[in-house]
């Protein structure tokens, strides 16, 4: 454990609040949780220390719309990344019941996650704090919520924050330990290629680590979506691979697109099998030497902001096991683009004045925590009272949130 870890853990106050606290190392282990973090879990040091964060807590595999790992996951990663605190308001999620095995207690939490360094100021692990809301929150899903909210005098904040943990999120967890290893080892490869990455470099980080990982894949592309025509494409770990995702904005179709438009991956191991369907893109592809092509959709709590593609040229097909670790990559890549999103991401979008506000529009709603409709209305209200464009406005928001400040709409 490494030193700063452990002057946390072995104080004196750790051991004696009333709150409940678990201290994790970089690589999101275990390493020391505290009496009243036990008793809120009902789990014994035994079960905690050194695992995993998402093995000893994962999903409620009983709950489609489980967004309890993707949340925390997103918050850790920001606080590593950023070394600032983050408070996630309320969140649902279910944990283990020790006492019967594969049983799970639903519980809601106010989580808030901080930083923890060394004597030089560089991140070495983050302070998990939870408090458990469960009865309070349990006033407000019940059939008197607005008259028990007025009388508490519930910040409606919080409700809209409760609502939002309650979003679709459609995770598949892995039964088995080997499984769950192995997804423990390939979120280990993702997120230390992205931490380790150059300003501006994360998106690359990432498809460069997939495309080494991932037997059978030649190259992978990841790209930001805002519709069926307007695109911007983040990284691609080689050039052929960058410009096929080119030939699905030109076409307005091909795996890619279909796999922002429905949210579900889109797999195609023999490319030619599907000349019918997209034939613009298909042959396109097909002289670029493509085989065959993976689409995963890159998905937040409520939207799908973009995909991770991979993409074949040798006769080898990729194994299905392999293209469940693409799957899990592409969940992956979700979790630390999104907690990248004010450095790395929409830095340059070669769009029209429409692709800024549909941009800046999403850009808006991942910082706040909002609808893309409420975030829409927020900018239309400040063009309004402003009576500047509606672009500019979007220009500002992008240079607020992403700190570029030098945002075009041409290459000229």
């Amino acid at each position: 454990m490494h030193e700063a870890l452990r002057s946390v853990a072995d104080s004196a106050l750790f051991g004696v609040t009333a709150a409940p606290y678990l201290v994790l190392d970089a690589n999101l282990r275990i390493q020391a949780a505290n009496p009243a973090y036990l008793g809120a879990t009902g789990r014994s040091p035994e079960e905690l220390i050194g695992a995993f964060m998402f093995d000893a807590f994962p999903d409620n595999p009983a709950d489609p719309d489980a967004t309890g790992v993707r949340n925390l996951s997103a918050s850790l990663e920001r606080v590593l990344r950023r070394s600032t605190a983050h408070d996630m308001g309320v969140q649902r999620y279910d944990i283990p019941d020790s006492r019967n095995p594969g049983v799970f207690r639903t519980k809601t939490w106010g989580p808030v996650n901080s930083p923890l360094t060394d004597n030089d100021g560089h991140v070495v692990g983050a302070l998990h704090h939870v408090e458990d809301i469960t009865a309070v929150q349990d006033l407000f899903t019940d059939g008197n919520a607005v008259a028990l909210a007025a009388e508490l005098q519930q910040p409606s904040a919080v409700l809209r924050r409760a609502a939002l943990a309650a979003a679709r999120y459609d995770r598949a967890l892995a039964s088995a330990r080997a499984v769950s290893t192995h997804r423990d080892v390939l979120w280990h490869r993702i997120v230390h290629a992205a931490r380790e990455a150059r300003r501006g470099g994360c998106a690359a980080a990432v498809c460069a680590a997939a495309a080494e990982e991932l037997p059978g894949i030649d190259a992978v592309a990841v790209t930001l979506r805002a519709s069926r025509w307007s695109h911007h494409r983040l990284a691609a770990s080689e050039e052929w691979a960058g410009y096929a995702e080119e030939l699905q904005l030109a076409a307005g179709e091909g795996p890619s697109v279909a796999a922002f438009l429905t949210g579900k991956p889109v797999l195609m191991s023999d490319l030619s099998a599907h000349g019918i369907s997209w034939p613009d893109y298909t042959d396109a592809a097909s002289e670029l030497g493509i085989a065959g092509v993976f689409a995963f959709p890159l998905q937040t709590a409520d939207r799908v902001m973009g995909t991770l593609t991979c993409y074949r040229r040798s006769g080898h097909v990729p194994s299905a096991a392999t293209i469940a670790d693409a799957e899990a990559f592409a969940e992956m890549a979700s979790v630390v683009l999104r907690a990248d999103l004010d450095t790395d991401f929409v830095i340059d979008f070669d769009a029209n004045d429409k692709n800024i506000d549909a941009v800046a529009a999403e850009v808006l709603a991942e910082a706040h925590g909002i609808s893309l409709d409420e975030a829409f209305r927020r900018m239309r209200i400040a063009h309004q009272v402003s009576g500047r464009r509606l672009a500019e406005i979007a220009r500002d928001v992008l240079a607020r949130h992403t700190g570029n400040h030098g945002y075009r709409t041409d290459r000229g």
